[in-house]
């Protein structure tokens, strides 16, 4: 069993913003190869939640909360959001894999 990383991303931290508002000097922390899933739908009450993730193909991204993330999915969409929650992933008895997973909070459409 293999993960097909099929879609690009590019995770950022930090920075300013000049004058007109535009962030500048930002961290490329991971740019490369990704795996975007939407996720489901809960309900709390009134509330809709949901838990896009993304995962990163090994473990040793150094990923933290509230980076900024860009995908770009292998059919053109273009997703932004920051990151919600971290966890590394090593799967001993499953291929040895190792991937970071990154549940996502959106930034833009909620």
């Amino acid at each position: 069993m293999t993960i097909r990383y099929r879609d690009k991303c590019l995770i950022e931290r930090g920075g300013t913003k000049d004058e007109w508002d535009n962030l500048i000097g930002r961290e490329t922390v991971y740019e490369g190869d990704c795996l975007y899933e939407e996720g489901g739908t809960g309900y709390s009450r009134s509330i809709i939640t949901r838990a896009p993730t993304l995962f990163l193909p090994g473990n040793n991204v150094k990923v933290l909360i509230n980076d900024a993330v860009t995908i770009n999915t292998e059919a053109g969409r273009e997703i932004k959001g920051v990151v919600k929650i971290v966890r590394d992933i090593n799967m001993d008895w499953r291929s040895n894999i190792e991937c970071t997973r990154i549940e996502i909070k959106q930034a833009q459409g909620e």
